[in-house]
């Protein structure tokens, strides 16, 4: 990968009730200008439309900026026929159109609501990586974000009359919300490691501060929509969340195919599974999860010389 651990910092974590942070901080090295899709429907420099005859797995982006569009994985997008979920990070060309891959978050609507406009939410860090192990074995994206859904909702014991993903997160915002105030992004901050329960659930490191701040919210929401929260309080390895990170940059990538301007690369690593996209040998995104039956997870309790955090 184009970031090496000697160049990613540890910054102190944070703790409240189960779940536990630790930003990362990497070198401003790559300054390239992205405008994101929220910055792009603020300004109103990006449009999403259906497709002229529309079809769940394809929307149709314009971006009017003078500057290269970036897309995120799982981002959601409200609106249209349908709600739905960007499959994959893409990096969209400065003033062009062209047809993305997305899935849908909202089973029960076909039918035309109002123009797209970004959404508060991007998929749950379950439906991320259930959607990367389907596409991966060449199972069915679209049914695994579908199943994930489903699952969330009888997790939460809330049935969304369209099963509707962002309605899920409106019916909990008040249990996100506090969660949001208690993480704080940290001056330079590119990126982050979620554990629950003393277990490490993934990592995000992002292309620079900027648009690590726009996404911040979103990535927390996603992993603590899916925990069970409680009053746990847990020992946090230091060293094993390096060790997770390491094993996953620095194992085996294999290029996949590309949608935009970006390079996406597949991580292979024994910890979990992730993706990492780059434009012109610049790391632009890198997710990755340890939450699959097929991997071993790394307990962030293990090392007894770690310092004990929590409420």
């Amino acid at each position: 990968m184009t970031v090496s651990m000697e160049e990613i910092e540890f910054l102190d974590a944070q703790a409240h009730k189960n779940i536990a942070i630790i930003p990362l901080k990497t070198p401003l090295n790559y300054n390239m200008d992205v405008i994101t899709l929220k910055k792009g429907f603020e300004l109103g420099l990006v449009n999403v439309k259906e497709c002229e005859k529309s079809t769940v797995n394809t929307l149709v982006v314009k971006n009017h900026s003078v500057t290269p569009l970036l897309l995120i994985d799982g981002e959601e997008i409200i609106g249209g026929d349908q709600n739905r979920i960007v499959n994959g990070t893409i990096l969209i060309a400065p003033k062009s159109e062209m047809k993305i891959p997305v899935n849908c978050t909202e089973h029960g609507r076909w039918g035309y609501k109002h123009e797209f406009k970004n959404s508060n939410f991007m998929a749950t860090s379950r439906t991320r990586c259930a959607s990367i192990s389907a596409n991966r074995s060449s199972k069915s994206v679209q049914s695994a974000v579908w199943n994930s859904i489903d699952e969330l909702e009888a997790d939460r014991g809330f049935h969304s009359p369209t099963q509707a993903m962002s309605e899920s997160y409106e019916n909990l915002n008040a249990d996100l919300d506090e969660f949001i105030g208690a993480f704080k992004t940290e001056k330079g901050q590119t990126g982050v490691v979620v554990i629950v329960d003393g277990e490490i659930k993934g990592f995000e490191l992002l292309i620079n501060s900027d648009v690590y701040s726009q996404y911040h919210e979103k990535i927390l929401k996603s992993y603590v929509i899916d925990a069970d929260i409680n009053d746990n309080v847990f020992t946090i390895n230091m060293d094993a969340a390096k060790a997770t990170i390491a094993n996953a940059i620095e194992s085996e990538l294999v290029e996949a195919k590309n949608v935009g301007l970006e390079k996406r690369f597949e991580i292979k690593s024994e910890d979990g599974i992730g993706t990492v996209y780059t434009h012109n040998d610049e790391l632009i995104h890198c997710s990755f999860f340890t939450g699959t039956d097929e991997t071993s997870k790394k307990s962030v309790d293990d090392n007894p010389t770690s310092a004990r955090v929590g409420l």
